[in-house]
Formats: structure tokens, sequence, C-alpha cells
């Protein structure tokens, strides 16, 4: 930061493999104060500290994953100059906030990432180390974040890369001695011919001398081992601006890069001052180690003496004529320039966005309450074209509300191309992770619960699918097995399938395994089907694992799964089969915040019911119902299916409806169903959930409340929950 000057990170629009390229320049913020180079200047830390957690995110982000391309692709250059870009900018903002343990990390990842500029193939160990100085920052930022105290023991990270340095240096030296001058390929006779293009500049956009004032160029160059180019830049404007007027600035004053300024930094100026006190001005800034001051005569001459024709005309407004030759014929091409418009973005917290949806729902809540008005009271014709124009608005701020939240599943998929990486090599498994339908977009609060469940999955991926190499080459499979994770949109529903080419599930291990803790007897287990018994893996303290270990064999991972997912309104079902694979598929709705519901009364109560727990309706009369033992069912289709009454769940009256309708429920995944009779089915509609407070909060099988359009207040039930409870009262 230079005075009010605050150096800002932006993101272009430009990406490679979806990476997003970061880039900073300078912008006049509200006047701070830090201490540089003996001139103190004013700012409040707290107001910048957010934005710097912000970009500093963005940047590991993007170092993460290119460091997981760079694994796969050393040689893409394109790759490793985001990173040393990604690197250089976490240095210098770091810096700028004064924490210098950050900064000291970043500036050794920066040298290796230089180092892997000139040519030199990254190893696998660096790449490892590499993620571990990532992960360190990661934390200390958590710690930023959170203000706690705890910097980096950057030491210890700079003495190991700059090991790993050393090695790079002496690769680079020997590829250095060995290779040889390519020689220089001579063009064909006919071969076409690019000239440099020949820029015009209209007189109009020179600008014009003032009485006494000369026109100049004034060339620097950086010393070479200066910091913060970019800010010595900005300094050298601010003081030549005290005696000169600036025409132009190669790079640009919002270009100000430290790769565009370390070949030097041109300025074309005015002033009434000799070249002797343009150059002592200069020299005023510290680092600077050569000045060059010329004089002109024609601005128009010093501008084009600075800057290369094309820059010079996109900036000019003028046109850009090509000379080419095409087999000895003459042809003059000219390119208009053009001006491309940035993606315009702004962020927005996410409780606003909350907000937001609250009074949307609001409105909603409103909007059928006065459908109900109009349709009770056989309004007239211009009232009711009002209440349906207000119908249609709402639906469509709705919609559009709703796509607002909506953000991309890559957001969580991306943080697991690292984790399978590191566990493949914990578990001594070559693994290639596979993720489509990464653009598919889902509500925020969804996204921000189904990573822990995709990381237990994973890890089982890992851990008990996919075998070790040579296990897989003696049953005829390729040593690297595959793990494809995969989102797609179905309706309002999202599913999300995890598959791996491993073993499968071995029925009769876990037979053994669920007699063994005692979670089913023998009997019971010989009664079951292939899928009943597959499904025991989601009780709590099931494991199969002989030992216990960082990944696996504690019993908790799949009933996190289950239960997770199962707050959330999902299902999730396993398809396995031995040597050959298993496939887990998630199937969840897109948002938790407007749902559509299935309303239902029952011993005169009335309760909300979200459609993705309900497969389908149908009616029966109570003589139907039959006895299994103490359980009661129905036969729908020659199945039989349990059934159980929702005033029995809530210990309500009972009723004498001779008719009862039933909704068949899903509980937990697609195959196993109940049938929950109530007295009638009301309407299916869109319904606000509101969460409830901290004192009902823990109720089970109760997910929330909404407001329905006469003001009266319906629980949302979660019968899943309801009937796992019941069960185990």
């Amino acid at each position: 930061m230079l005075g009010s000057l605050w150096l800002v990170s932006v993101t272009t629009d430009t990406h490679y493999n979806k990476l997003p390229i970061l880039r900073h320049c300078y912008f006049k913020l509200p006047r701070a104060e830090i201490t540089f180079e003996g001139v103190t200047m004013s700012f409040e830390n707290d107001q910048y500290r957010e934005l710097f957690i912000e970009e500093a995110k963005e940047h590991i982000d993007t170092i993460t994953k290119s460091m997981l391309i760079l694994e796969k692709e050393p040689e893409n250059q394109e790759v490793i100059n985001m990173l040393f870009r990604s690197a250089h900018t976490l240095k210098g903002s770091s810096g700028m906030m004064g924490f210098k343990d950050f900064q000291e990390l970043t500036h050794a990842m920066e040298d290796i990432f230089d180092d892997m500029r000139k040519g030199n193939k990254p190893s696998c160990e660096l790449i490892s180390l590499l993620l571990e100085c990532v992960d360190a920052l990661t934390l200390r930022l958590d710690n930023i974040q959170n203000h706690v105290e705890g910097d980096i023991d950057y030491e210890s990270y700079k003495a190991r890369l700059h090991g790993m340095e050393s090695q790079l240096s002496n690769m680079i030296a020997q590829k250095d001695q060995g290779a040889k001058p390519a020689e220089q390929p001579q063009p064909a006779e006919n071969k076409p011919v690019t000239v440099e293009p020949v820029v015009v500049v209209p007189d109009s956009q020179c600008p014009q001398l003032a009485d006494g004032e000369r026109c100049f160029t004034i060339n620097l160059k950086f010393s070479s081992g200066c910091g913060f180019k970019s800010i010595r830049a900005g300094m050298v404007l601010d003081k030549l601006a005290e005696v000169a007027r600036i025409v132009k600035s190669v790079p640009a004053k919002n270009e100000l890069e430290e790769q565009k300024l370390n070949h030097g930094f041109k300025l074309v100026v005015t002033s009434k001052v000799d070249e002797k006190e343009l150059e002592a001005t200069a020299k005023q800034v510290l680092e600077i180690e050569e000045v060059a001051v010329t004089s002109f005569n024609e601005p128009s001459s010093a501008l084009n003496s600075i800057m290369p024709a094309a820059v010079l005309a996109s900036d000019v407004g003028g046109s850009t004529i090509y000379n080419v030759t095409v087999e000895n014929k003459a042809v003059t091409k000219v390119t208009p320039t053009e001006t491309q418009a940035a993606a315009q973005t702004v962020r927005v917290k996410f409780d606003q966005l909350d907000k937001l949806m609250n009074l949307v729902g609001e409105l909603v809540i409103n909007k059928i309450a006065l459908l109900q008005v109009t349709a009770d009271h056989h309004t007239g014709d211009g009232l009711k074209r009002i209440t349906e124009n207000i119908d249609r608005l709402t639906a469509d701020l709705q919609d559009l509300v709703m796509q607002v939240r909506m953000v991309p599943v890559s957001q969580v998929f991306d943080r697991f191309p690292r984790l399978v990486r590191d566990l493949s090599l914990k578990e001594k498994k070559k693994i290639e992770l596979i993720m489509e339908g990464r653009e598919i977009e889902v509500d925020r609060s969804v996204l921000d619960e189904i990573g822990e469940p995709l990381i237990h999955l994973l890890r089982n991926s890992v851990d008990h699918g996919i075998e070790l190499p040579e296990e897989r080459q003696a049953t005829g499979k390729i040593e690297t097995g595959q793990i494809v994770l995969s989102a797609q949109r179905n309706g309002n529903q999202v599913i999300i399938e995890i598959y791996d080419d491993g073993a499968g599930i071995d029925p009769e291990k876990i037979k053994i395994s669920a007699a063994k803790k005692g979670l089913a007897t023998q009997a019971e287990l010989d009664k079951m089907t292939k899928e009943q018994i597959i499904n025991l893996i989601f009780l709590p303290g099931f494991s199969t694992a002989k030992e216990l270990t960082e990944t696996s064999g504690r019993g908790v991972g799949m009933d996190v799964v289950k239960t997770k997912i199962a707050a959330l309104g999902g299902t999730v079902h396993i398809d396995s089969q031995i040597a050959k694979g298993t496939r887990t598929t998630i199937k969840l709705p897109i948002t938790l915040a407007i749902i559509q519901a299935i309303l239902v009364t029952d011993s005169k109560e009335t309760f909300a019911i979200p459609t993705s727990q309900v497969s389908e309706i149908v009616r029966i009369k109570k003589c139907n119902v039959q006895k299994l033992g103490r359980t009661e069912a129905i036969v729908v289709r020659d199945h039989v299916i349990p059934m159980m009454h929702l005033h029995k769940l809530l210990h309500l009256p009972d009723s004498d409806e001779e008719e009862l309708e039933l909704l068949i429920i899903y509980l937990g995944d697609e195959n196993t169903k109940m049938a929950l009779a109530v007295d009638s089915v009301l309407r299916q509609q869109d319904i606000l959930v509101k969460s409830l407070n901290d004192a009902l909060s823990g109720i089970k099988g109760v997910s929330g409340a909404t407001i329905l359009g006469d003001g009266q207040v319906v629980l949302v039930l979660d019968v899943g929950q309801f009937v796992k409870h019941n069960r185990s009262a």
C-alpha cells in the first residue's frame, strides 16, 4: 500500500483447466497506515484482514489444484506459471499485512516454482513437500481468521525446500551443459512471413505541450534483488507526479505486476524541469539501479519509442495494419480494435442470502394466503388478474433467489483429489480419481453438509475397495485402480455416485463380523437377502477392518453417512459385486430452504412431509390391513410393506376413519420402504422450512416448521427418524 493506494488481487476471466488466474493491481481505498521505508501510513488492520484471508484462500486453493495437475503433467508451463504467480502474490500480500512467517514460507515456495520455470520436472517427493507447506499455510490462515496465536515454523520448511532447490539447480545445470544450441531454421522462399505491425497514431490522441514544457521518456531499471517492484513503481509515479505530468507508462498504472516490471519501467512525461531533475526525482525511490531520461520534440515520437506498436494502437484507438506475404502476393489486412467487457460479479455474505431467502419465503406464504382469500370470496376479474400476476412474479423471484444460492458441487469435489492422493500414497496403492458433473449446482446449505459423508465413502473406497497393485495384477486387472465421483441433476434432486473397480463387498465377511459384534443373530442373518446383509454396514459400530488404522476400523464411517444423508432428506443405496467393485448412490434434494411437501391430517392435526421422502400414495380400507406378528402390513403390487400409523408415532388419539391414505416412505434407501397411514392427504405445495429453536431442535423426527397461507403453524416431519427412534426406544 502506498498512501491511500492498496494492492488488491482480482480474478480475471482467463482459465486453465478451470482454474482462475489471479492478478493484482492498485486501487484507491480509504486512507490507511503502515510503516514502509521510514514512511508511516495508517490503515485499519481488521478492515483489510478479511480481504487478505479471502484472497489467500483462493490462492491456496489454486496452488493445491495446480500441484495435483503438475504431478500428472510435469511439463505444463501454464500451470507452473500459475503456481509462481499465486505464491508471489501470497508473499507480497502477507508481507504487507505483517505476517512474516507466511511471507517467508511463500517466498521459499516461489523460489522452487521459479526453478521449475527454468525447465526442471518436479519429483513426487517435492510435490508432497510443497503440499505440506500448503497445509501449514492453511492452518496459519485459520489461526489468523480466528485470532489465534501460532506462527509457522518456516525455518524447517525453508531448510527442506532449499535442499530440494539445490537438487533442482544441479539437475538444471547438468541439463544446460548437455544441451546443444539449436540451429535456426531458414525460411522457405515462398513461406508466408509476418511483418511487425505498423501503427497509425492520430495526432488528436497525443497530449498538447504547454508553454515551457518538454516531452521526455524515462527508462527505469530495478536492482536485481529488488522486492516489491510494483510498490516501488507506484512510488516513482507519485514522486514524478510532483514535478511532471505523466502521459503514459509501460506497464500501465493499473497493471503494475512484478513480472511485467522485471524488464524495467518506462514512462512518457511532460515537464518544465530538465533531465537531471527528473533523474534525481526518480532516484529518490530506493533500489532503482538505472534511470535514463531522453528528451523528445514531439509526444508521438516519445510514445512510439517506449511502447510495442500493438499495445499503443489499442490504447490510442488507432488501427493496426499488418503487411503479410502469401504466395508472393502482398496483402494488407486491417484489424480493428475490439474491447471485451469482463464478466462482472459481486460477493455477498451467505447470511445475507439466508435473510433474502427468508423474506422470499414469507412472501410465498402471503401469496398463498392471498390466493386462498380470492378463491374463497369469488372476487372480480380485476383483483383476480392482479393476484395471478403476483403469483407469477413471486414464483419468478423465488426461482431467482434459489439460483443465486446455488453453487457448483466442484466446491466440495475439488477437495478430494488431494485426499485420494495422500491416502493412496499411504496405503501404497495406485489410484486414479475421475470427477464428473462438477458443474452441477445445489443449494449452499446442502453443499455444506455433504462433504463429510463423501469423505467417508472415498476413504472406504481407498482402504477397503481398491486392492494393492500386485493383487490387482494377480486377478487380471490393471494395477491402477479407478474411483469415479459423479454428480447429475434429476428433477428436484441431485444424484451423487461413488464407484470403484475394487474388490467389492463380500456378504459372508459382513455376516461373520455382524455375528461377532452381536449386531444380529445367526438365524436372523441366514434369513437376510444379499442387499439386507450389505446394508448392515450402516449400523453403528460395524467394521470389517482387521486392525485399527487412521482411515478405518472405528465403525463410525457408514453410520455417519446414512445419518447425515437422512437428515438432509436424502437416501443412500449400495450395489456391490465381488471382485468387480462397489457403487454407492446418494440422492439429495436440491435445496433445504423452500421445498415441496405433502400436507396430511391425522387425528385432526396437520403435518407436512417432504415429497423427497415419499415414493407413492395409495388408499386402502382398514379391513385390508394384515397382521404379521406384532407388525401391521399391507400388500402393494405383490410386495408386503410394513405399516405404521402416524398418530401412534406421535402418541395422538386414534381416529374413526374407515379408509386410510398411505404414504409409501423411503427409510434411508430406495429399497427399504414403509407405509405411513394418515387420515387424509390434503395437497402438495411449496413450503418454507423454518428451523426450530434450541429447546426444540433435539426432537427426533421433526426437521422444522412452516406457516401455511391461513397462518397455521405446521411441523415438518422426518418420518425415517421417527421410525428409527421408536424402534430403538
